[in-house]
């Protein structure tokens, strides 16, 4: 059973006590991504994100990163299109010292001006490496052009040009407009007591100051498109998507996972039944959804020999005019419910997949669904809803696609 408070700041907190476990996960969400910046200031969600870990007025970032180690626990953060999550997981008897770093760094970062540049020298690293992936390219690219000209379509790390222009007045100004309470929320699972933990973190919060903060989430709009990069690897790599529904719509959420698992979701789905272990012709096949305010995507991707591409590209072609022509039978819809409620049951056992789930729910969704409603939601999918997603989504006139590869021009899609 959740619990949630609000403190006089705006800050919100949302706990779920697991008192038969001995760890405690604690995450605070801060309500900014990529999606609502610029070209100008490409990358700076994810740049602050760093920033945070380069040390406060009281402690280095050595000290940040030594203190939770030493306690055999974990630190870490990720920045994401809609939001930053900064997140702690230790033994229950140490979370007061998580508390504390965690507060530290939201209200003391010092923003160092060499921390700055060595820390840009860091994210630009990191950008090259992700370019160096092939299915990372391949989605990145793929995600560029399906929401061309939007921010939505945007690389979470930026690019090198927009990197190198984000300088230390930026940075702040971008971090006091939205790394404000009333735009946060904090998330906590595992063994505590949680009117003790709401006088922790306030004690720690109660000095962030509340101010007025307008974010307007607009629909991306999802434009058709077909790119090839040449890149001298051994595999082709193959990336497409599909218009899919938003965050906010539950019900036809709820059908997607149903149906996304059956498609190419696990290892007993479709596409990896029929392509990979009936015709041989791939490693790795899958789909996966990504879903946000207003709109979202499925997603598909393939790894392959060049020689493969285009009957792999057909087959998957085919399954999706499959799926539009036949749907899904009552067995498979069955069989991909029990799927989805013992993968989330099972994901219940990490105090860390807890917390992430409550607090991005509560931040994005503006709610949180318990555990039963959750399983309930999953049961009550029926085979009309999911006849409505399918032809809301398996359209051939909505389909990006990326193509990552050695000598691509020999290929005729």
């Amino acid at each position: 059973m959740y619990k949630k408070h609000v403190l006089e700041n705006g800050l919100t907190i949302i706990g779920e006590e697991i008192p038969y476990v001995k760890s405690i996960s604690l995450g605070i969400w801060i309500n900014a991504g990529s999606r609502i910046e610029d070209e100008e200031i490409s990358g700076i969600s994810h740049f602050i994100e760093h920033m945070l870990f380069k040390g406060t007025k009281n402690r280095t970032s050595k000290q940040i990163a030594s203190e939770i180690d030493n306690l055999g626990g974990q630190i870490n953060a990720f920045t994401s299109k809609e939001c930053t999550c900064y997140y702690v997981k230790l033994l229950d008897s140490h979370i007061d010292i998580g508390i504390d770093i965690l507060s530290d760094m939201i209200l003391n970062s010092k923003f160092n001006e060499d921390d700055l540049d060595k820390e840009r020298s860091v994210i630009i690293e990191e950008l090259k490496m992700y370019e160096d992936s092939p299915e990372d390219l391949a989605y990145d690219l793929l995600t560029e052009n399906i929401y061309k000209n939007d921010t939505l379509g945007m690389n979470i790390i930026g690019t090198e040009e927009s990197l190198k222009k984000l300088n230390r007045e930026k940075l702040l100004d971008y971090f006091n407009k939205y790394y404000v309470p009333n735009n946060s929320v904090i998330a906590i699972s595992g063994n505590f007591n949680f009117n003790e933990i709401i006088n922790k973190i306030e004690e720690k919060f109660k000095g962030w100051k509340k101010k007025s903060v307008n974010i307007d989430i607009k629909k991306a709009e999802f434009k058709s498109c077909f790119l090839t990069k040449n890149k001298d690897i051994e595999q082709v790599n193959l990336a497409m998507s599909l218009e899919a529904v938003p965050l906010e719509n539950d019900e036809e959420v709820y059908a997607l996972a149903v149906i996304n698992t059956v498609f190419g979701g696990s290892i007993s789905s479709r596409l990896f039944q029929k392509i990979r272990e009936e015709k041989g012709l791939v490693y790795s096949i899958y789909s996966s959804q990504s879903l946000y305010r207003k709109c979202g995507e499925l997603g598909i991707f393939a790894s392959m020999s060049n020689e493969h591409l285009e009957e792999v590209y057909e087959s998957i072609i085919e399954e999706i005019k499959i799926m539009k022509k036949d749907y899904l039978t009552e067995q498979e819809i069955k069989e991909s419910k029990e799927q989805l409620k013992g993968s989330y049951i099972l994901g219940l056992e990490s105090t860390s997949s807890r917390m992430m789930s409550i607090g991005r729910s509560l931040l994005l969704n503006n709610k949180v669904e318990s555990t039963d409603d959750i399983l309930k939601s999953i049961d009550n999918v029926d085979r009309e809803t999911v006849k409505k997603v399918i032809d809301k989504i398996f359209n051939l006139n909505k389909l990006g696609v990326c193509i990552v590869g050695r000598d691509l021009e020999e290929n005729k899609l």
